[in-house]
Formats: C-alpha cells, structure tokens, sequence
C-alpha cells in the first residue's frame, strides 16, 4: 500500500487541503482531510481526479485535421459523413488496432481516466461474416496502454426513420439484433481487468422501436445505455416526421429513460426534453470539440442547469484529445450565444472550472460502470497534478489551467 499527500485536491465535495490517501491496487482505499505530511508520503502540489470520456469513435481519430476543406457546396455534418465513412472502409483490424492504442495512449497522457467506446465498425473488411474481431482489437488496444474501457457494442440497423436500408457505405455498420446479442455474449469472455460492456444503438434514425426493446429485455438491467438522440436539425424533423414527435420526447414516451442513460449530442432540446431528461437522472452526453467542428449547435446549458440535469462530455471524433479544451469550449459557446461571462457556475461554486470539472466527473462516472467518480474510497487512484501561480487559489489554479497557458497539468496514476 502507498501513501500520498495531496497539498490540495479537488474531491466530490469540492476542495480540501492538506488530504493524505492510501491506495491499494491502483484504487484508494482511505482519505484523510486537513492531515499532516508523514516521511512515507509522495507529496502532490493540487490535483483533480481524472475525466472520465463518454464518448469515443476512435477509428476518427485517423481522420483528424484531414477534413478542413470544403467538399460540398455547403459543408455541414452530412457532407463530413461522407468522408468519414470513406476513412471507415478503408479500415482493416491490424490499422484500427494502430489507431485505437495510439490514440488511448494520447487519452492517458491528456487526462482521461476512462473511455465509453461508441463501437460500430464491426464486420472485418476481408472477411463480413467476422463481426467479433473488431471488438477484440479495440479491447486489446485499451488493455495494452492501462485505459479502463466501457465497450458499447452498437446496433446498427437502417440508414434512416422509416427502416431505409443501409447503404454500401454503412454496411460494415450493421447488425441484426440476434447478431448483437449473439456479439455480446461472445464479449463477455473477452474482457480484462477494467474493461466492462454496455448496451449501445446508433441513434433512433438507425434503430426500430421493436429492435430496442428486443435488446434491452434479453441484456442485465444494470447495464449503461448510450444513444445519438439530437445532434443535427435534420435528423429531428426526419424523426418528427416519422413518429410525430421529437427525438427526445418519443424516447421519453416509448422507453423507461432513468440514470443507466447517457444522451448523446442532446443539442437540440426544447424545454420539455430538459425536463425530462433532468428529471429522469439520465446524463447528456456532451462533445464541445466535435459539435463545434461539425458545426452542430450550442447545448442549451442555463436551462439544463436550472433543471438540475446531469452531464459528461467525450472526445468524439478526437479531432483533439484534451478534457481542459473540451470544458473550455462548453463555456464559450455559451458566452458567445448569451454575450455573457462565466455561464457555467452558480452561487454555490462559483468558479468555472471547478463546476464543470465535478459535474462532468460525475455525470461521466455513472454512465461509464467504471469507478471514476473521483478522489473518494474504491475508486480508481487516477489525478491529474497542476501546477500554476504561485500563492493563487486551488480553484484558480484548475481555471487557469482550463481557460489560460500560464498552468500545467501532469496526469498520473497512482
């Protein structure tokens, strides 16, 4: 067992000095607040637990920075589909293994302690029988550079609402629900310490009604739930069109939406799909970078935090990988859309920073399965150690980490 002293630390309850911790095992088995420094400790100077990522495509990763030019008349997200699906099948295992431990390892160093694989390139491209081998080089990737991974095994069924088929584009995308089900079965002897599944669809332009409920009846019902739900306009009028609702509010309707839930790219939600969403426990699942270089709109943060609603953030399409500038630009877009400063704060804690850094700890913990919800007894001894002015604040020092250039950050297992 090892000790360490944190001279400051962020912990769920906010900051605290002078903690000193035991850990076991990589995870932290006692926390001890306003405590003296012993000869044994290794001292730390003010560190903040890692950030759980909610969601990852990492195979896109390949792709980042290649797609800033304009293809279309008008570029949007449709016209980048196009070309992220050529990267897609151009994609064989032995080049996503590449990809994926490459980019789990940059996720290690920026401070992820954690990562929700969003996973649809199933079927090999020599062989489209082969919807396993995928999976398998994604777990090993992880496994192999110390990350813990929440594989989410995705359905993908249709290219549109109305149960449009797939395009040959999307074809290695598809599974049918027994082939999912048949997938996970075979997953849950492949896993590592650390690495855990959940139950994942596309989006409900990719998915039958039927076909989730299918899923969820036959899997545990403590498994985390992730879903693409609002991300562009177009793809809620196709759903309105189809269902007669929106995305969130038929979702609402159809299913038993509670915590195990995650959101994604909840963007574009109407009063009623807030409260829905806060009231439920479910957690929208933010991806700041990714929405604003796909051009897909502001999250509606004043209301969802009037609401009380819960939220995490992921890296997405990891056209860059650093939790600090994902925060960063949640904040400014809100600035930008209210000409407003310091939007993502309240009365109770009132720096930035250090708002968003524990509500997405959490928000990100609870629908990972991983135990990364921070500085707290059985939990995973993951920090990131930052350093900054000398004499300024703990919470000043994560702000100018997160907002400046003048802090450093060091993530560290311990």
């Amino acid at each position: 067992m090892n000790s360490y002293f944190f001279h400051a630390a962020l912990l769920p309850d906010g900051w605290q000095h002078n903690v000193r911790v035991t850990v076991a095992d990589g995870h932290y088995q006692s926390i001890a607040v306003n405590q003296t420094l012993q000869a044994k400790d290794q001292p730390l100077t003010c560190v903040i637990p890692q950030m759980p990522n909610v969601h990852s495509h990492v195979f896109q990763r390949a792709m980042a920075g290649l797609s800033e030019y304009r293809s279309a008349s008008e570029d949007d997200f449709w016209s980048w589909r196009e070309l992220m699906y050529r990267l897609a099948n151009e994609m064989d295992a032995d080049r996503l293994y590449q990809v994926a431990k490459s980019c789990y390892s940059e996720m290690k160093r920026a401070g992820y302690g954690s990562v929700c694989e969003f996973h649809y390139l199933h079927r090999a491209k020599q062989d489209p029988t082969d919807y396993l081998t995928h999976s398998k080089v994604i777990l090993k990737a992880a496994d192999e550079v110390g990350l813990n991974l929440t594989l989410l095994p995705v359905l993908y069924a249709y290219a549109g609402p109305d149960k449009q088929a797939l395009s040959p584009q999307q074809k290695r995308f598809e599974l049918s629900v027994e082939e999912y089900l048949d997938l996970f079965k075979q997953l849950q002897g492949e896993l590592s310490v650390g690495q855990k599944l959940g139950v994942c669809f596309h989006s409900l332009r990719a998915v039958s009604q039927d076909q989730m409920h299918q899923v969820i009846a036959a899997l545990p019902d403590d498994l985390p739930i992730h879903i693409h739900i609002a991300e562009q306009q177009a793809e809620i009028d196709a759903i309105k069109a189809q269902y007669g609702q929106r995305p969130v509010a038929w979702l609402y309707q159809q299913f038993a939406v509670n915590s195990r839930w995650c959101l994604v790219h909840a963007t574009h939600l109407n009063d009623q799909e807030i409260d829905l969403i806060a009231q439920s426990g479910a957690v929208a699942g933010i991806c700041p970078l990714t929405e604003a270089n796909l051009g897909d709109g502001i999250f509606p943060m004043p209301a969802y935090m009037a609401a009380g609603g819960a939220l995490a953030i992921g890296s997405d399409s990891h056209i860059e990988i650093n939790p600090a500038n994902e925060l960063k630009m949640l904040e400014y877009s809100q600035r930008l859309a209210l000409q407003k400063r310091n939007v993502c704060c309240d009365t109770e804690q009132t720096h930035v920073g250090t708002w968003l850094w524990l509500k997405a700890v959490a928000g990100g913990a609870q629908v990972s399965a991983q135990p990364v919800s921070g500085i707290a007894v059985g939990q995973k001894a993951v920090v990131i150690d930052l350093h900054g002015r000398q004499q300024a604040a703990s919470a000043q020092v994560l702000d100018g980490w997160i907002f400046s250039d003048l802090c450093t950050g060091k993530a560290i297992d311990l």
